[in-house]
């Protein structure tokens, strides 16, 4: 299904921490300019300082919101730099964010993509808060369908453009310690195992499939390979972090 000629819902990506004042003052700056279209907080606790990862759990969400969505992604250790600041539009969905990586592999998942820079004015002298000053004001004017200043860009100018969109490595650990990887659920076959730190697991389709304490691996609610433990912590269990290395034994 198309998008609308205008976002019909916000969604707010962002490694700004769950709670965090930074996202109320994004919300009051889009209400501030009369933006009334439903916001939401898609992830507050992103990778933090990490596009990279945080690239491929956004791509991961987009299918599941729906269409005519606009995301506001902001994952920007550069902010205040000469980074560029990025408009996509593409057949279902917006995203606005950084030059970072932060937006290739939602580029790289979606249709019909087109993209611009961002050259809006800011109208405070803040070089920190791109969230505020420059992408909520340019998600306002798309609510209210007024065209954003900027330049037709190619997507292969992107950072990031040409990543795999699949990676065997965890990218997310959630608040009860599973570990998502960047592995799409396609990618691994039921009879293989995972190997990290050592250790191999094995497929197991829910949680309830095996004992407390024991860990296994399944295909998670966003279609990303998921390393978890039955009442605990796989995180602590296994000692994974960002970026821990996995390995498909066959």
């Amino acid at each position: 299904m198309p998008a609308p000629s205008s976002p019909d819902l916000i969604a707010l990506f962002t490694d700004f921490g769950v709670g965090s004042h930074y996202l109320g003052q994004m919300k009051a700056a889009l209400y501030g300019r009369r933006v009334y279209c439903p916001i939401v907080e898609l992830c507050s606790d992103a990778p933090a300082f990490d596009p990279i990862s945080s690239s491929y759990l956004l791509g991961s969400f987009l299918d599941y919101l729906p269409a005519g969505s606009l995301i506001i992604a902001v994952v920007d250790p550069g902010v205040g730099s000469d980074r560029r600041a990025i408009l996509v539009k593409s057949e279902r969905h917006w995203l606005l964010g950084p030059d970072n990586g932060l937006l290739a592999i939602a580029v790289q998942r979606e249709k019909d993509v087109r993209l611009q820079t961002i050259t809006l004015e800011k109208t405070n002298g803040s070089r920190t808060f791109d969230g505020r000053d420059l992408f909520a004001p340019a998600a306002a004017m798309l609510c209210q369908n007024e065209v954003v200043p900027g330049v037709e860009i190619q997507a292969s100018s992107l950072i990031g453009i040409g990543w795999p969109v699949s990676v065997a490595r965890i990218i997310y650990i959630d608040t009860y310690g599973n570990a998502v990887s960047g592995m799409a659920g396609d990618t691994v076959s039921k009879g293989q195992a995972l190997r990290v730190n050592g250790v191999d697991i094995v497929y197991a389709a829910t949680f309830s499939r095996v004992q407390p304490g024991c860990y296994f691996w399944y295909v998670n609610s966003n279609n990303l390979v998921e390393i978890s433990v039955n009442s605990g912590s796989a995180a602590d269990l296994l000692e994974l972090g960002i970026g821990t290395r996995i390995e498909i034994v066959t």
